[in-house]
């Protein structure tokens, strides 16, 4: 062997793994803090996100998609597509074509992939031979063939610990049943600051000790990456941000409008899509139009940044709270008997209203050390989980090339 291939295949040996492997060999671990916001770590004590952030890539901030809510959110995250696009377009809603209603506390609509257009994540890597786990994801518990291929389905108020315990164990599988992408999720700080507001006691003392959990996290992936001999990269993020209601701040949609010649209300506080009977629709739109701290549209006529409206289970009109203001109805009573109640902090606004920015943070051997990545939104995120782990990623509405600096080589 001649002394110049000796030396390219000691240069190779040394290679980090994931370049020389073309990104083949990579597990990613995904955890979502629902409702974090992207400043938290500037207005609590977070010193474990802030290790990571020196030790990794940390967004500026993560740009949720319209409406910035939990389900259309981590949907988004998952497929890459605007909820306009994968059909979550809240939390609830109804859809004309199947004369059905979805909400997300019906588990009969959670489980049925009816509801769920496009194609997530772990589909893509399904289809391609990886195996994904997922323990309470929006969207992996339906019915689709390639759902994730262990799975967790939700139960509000289970342990966190208990959860990292799972992931650790799937972890710790042989490597033909070892899960290359892990996503995972927990449901605060977002119950935390609806109650008291983003800025408290109260949440200050949710976040810190989500921070202390993410530092447990964290050495345990290390311990468990050290011990396999495998490349494990961390991805912790949010689905959405939150926001400051003074008390007061709330416009009663009862004192603008007849409800009793409204069809059907969906969507929650500060954004709820109305469907007005034959012949309300421009009476309603025009009171609407005229009533303060509210904005409404029709659902042809939205922003455009907010890439909204074209979806047949979008109603025909979109009522939106000013920032900082609160809608709801006087007797807090829908026509299903369901109530329409806030606490001092909410989200569902533009998604350029800074106060609705998630996180975004990173590290892992694909990862740069101490990069800041600009603001980017959400939906880019599916293309980014695809990149890292060699998948071919379907269509989607993301932007690889605004995230891909946060990778070391591709």
């Amino acid at each position: 062997m001649s002394k110049r291939i000796i030396i390219l295949v000691v240069f190779l040996a040394f290679l980090p793994g994931w370049i020389f492997a073309g990104r083949n060999d990579q597990y990613v671990v995904v955890l979502s803090m629902d409702g974090f916001r992207w400043d938290y770590s500037t207005i609590y004590h977070t010193p474990n996100l802030d290790r990571i952030a020196r030790r990794g890539a940390k967004a500026v901030s993560l740009m949720s998609a319209y409406p910035s809510k939990t389900f259309p959110n981590h949907y988004s995250i998952a497929t890459g597509l605007y909820p306009d696009h994968h059909g979550i377009i809240q939390n609830n809603f109804f859809d004309p074509l199947i004369d059905r209603s979805f909400r997300m506390s019906d588990r009969s609509a959670v489980e049925d992939s009816v509801f769920w257009e496009g194609e997530a994540i772990w589909e893509t890597a399904g289809m391609q031979g990886l195996r994904t786990a997922s323990y309470f994801w929006v969207g992996s518990e339906s019915n689709e063939r390639y759902h994730p291929h262990d799975r967790k389905l939700f139960q509000s108020g289970f342990p966190y610990l208990q959860q990292m315990d799972t992931v650790m164990y799937w972890l710790s599988r042989p490597e033909e049943l070892r899960p290359r992408l892990i996503m995972f999720y927990f449901d605060q700080p977002d119950l935390v600051s609806h109650e008291y507001g983003p800025i408290s006691p109260e949440t200050r003392e949710v976040v810190e000790r989500l921070d202390s959990l993410v530092g447990v996290l964290d050495k345990r992936l290390k311990r468990e990456a050290r011990k396999l001999k495998i490349n494990i990269n961390l991805v912790i993020l949010s689905d959405h941000g939150m926001g400051h209601i003074p008390e007061g701040n709330r416009v009663f949609l009862d004192d603008i409008l007849d409800l009793d010649r409204v069809k059907r209300i969906n969507g929650g506080n500060p954004v709820i899509m109305l469907e007005p009977e034959s012949g309300y629709l421009e009476e309603a739109y025009q009171k609407l139009s005229q009533a303060n701290h509210l904005k409404v549209w029709k659902r042809e006529a939205m922003p455009p940044h907010y890439h909204y409206g074209t979806h047949r289970r979008i109603a025909q009109l979109i009522v939106e709270a000013d920032s900082s203001w609160g809608v709801e109805i006087n007797h807090r009573k829908r026509k299903d008997g369901r109530e329409f109640t806030y606490g001092r902090g909410a989200h569902g606004y533009d998604p350029t209203n800074l106060d609705m920015h998630g996180i975004f943070y990173a590290k892992g051997p694909v990862f740069r050390r101490k990069y800041v990545q600009p603001t980017f939104e959400n939906v880019s995120i599916y293309g980014l989980l695809a990149q890292i782990l060699g998948l071919k990623p379907a269509p989607n509405d993301g932007n690889f090339d605004a995230v891909k600096g946060m990778l070391r080589k591709f």
